[in-house]
């Protein structure tokens, strides 16, 4: 098992393990102690057989390996609730708070997070997070935790590198908080996922731009008959910001206008249907992470989304 792999449990592990044990865990990794970060990580959380195995490969024969994890287990959601403003700023939301929030577009980023920004390679960098949270303690204590999450373009064995210098950078600026690196289009385990969806945006390679929503109302913007397919397509294949509402980035619309295509060859909306015939003309890569959540928090900040 090499350096990358381990930290991608270590990925695993987030949640499941007290923090100072997984930011030691990630600091073995990196300084190349692999022997002694797989024997703490063997059955510290649950784990499928192939991962108990790859463990084991690392560790002295005869060591003895706790049973797989039934599969319902192994990744299960976490329970933990995350919050993308400090925790102390909940008075001044006296309805309902943001679920996301886009601070690249004028908002706070503070000392913390330029302390991280500073030590990343920000060439290869393609998006950084940060959330809260929360945890309740004994007699319903609630204490909040800084988590940060970094999706860079290094390779898998570099990964680990990048989470320790972010730790250390924190704690030199007077705070420990975990880092959590990953690649792009890595399937995200749930924590990461979890804290993601309940973050800040504090930093992209690219500004904000204005997300537009398609109207609603009749098909009065009738779609070419060779243009039905590439559109239907196009449509149902980009990445869905919420359940129902799809984005490329610049567009959001509900999945039933691809079903209102293929039934009536029209658009509800012609500024849609010109935006998507110029993306047929010159294609773009698909909405990423940062272009996802920029859309969901415009669909926030608008109300259309709670």
């Amino acid at each position: 098992m090499s350096a990358g792999m381990l930290h991608l449990l270590c990925l695993r592990a987030a949640g499941r393990i007290p923090d100072d044990e997984l930011a030691g865990l990630r600091v073995m990794v990196a300084d190349g102690d692999l022997v002694t970060c797989a024997g703490r990580l063997l059955g510290a959380f649950p784990q499928a057989e192939e991962e108990i195995s790859a463990l084991a490969g690392l560790l002295p024969p005869g060591t003895p390996l706790p049973a797989p994890a039934a599969d319902g287990d192994l990744d299960a959601p976490v329970a933990t609730p995350f919050v993308p403003f400090p925790p102390a700023d909940l008075p001044y939301y006296a309805v309902s708070a943001p679920t996301v929030v886009d601070e690249t577009a004028g908002g706070v980023v503070d000392d913390l997070d330029h302390a991280l920004l500073d030590v990343l390679d920000l060439r290869r960098t393609t998006g950084v997070w940060r959330c809260w949270r929360i945890t309740i303690g004994p007699g319903d204590e609630a204490s909040a935790v800084r988590v940060y999450l970094v999706e860079t373009m290094e390779s898998v064995e570099d990964l680990p590198a990048v989470a320790v210098r972010g730790q250390r950078a924190l704690a030199a600026a007077g705070h420990a908080a975990l880092v959590e690196v990953f690649q792009p289009g890595l399937p995200l385990p749930s924590y990461q996922w979890a804290a993601r969806s309940r973050s800040a945006l504090i930093w992209a390679p690219w500004p904000a731009g204005e997300v537009r929503l398609a109207a609603d109302g009749p098909a009065s913007a009738p779609v070419a008959d060779d243009d039905v397919l590439p559109l239907v397509t196009y449509l149902r294949s980009a990445p869905a910001v919420v359940p129902g509402l799809h984005t490329d980035g610049e567009w959001v619309w509900p999945a039933s206008v691809a079903d209102r295509v293929l039934e009536e060859a029209a658009l509800t909306d012609p500024d849609l249907l010109e935006h998507l015939r110029s993306r047929l003309r010159e294609p773009h890569d698909p909405a990423d992470a940062v272009a996802v959540h920029r859309a969901l928090a415009s669909l926030v900040r608008a109300g259309v989304v709670t």
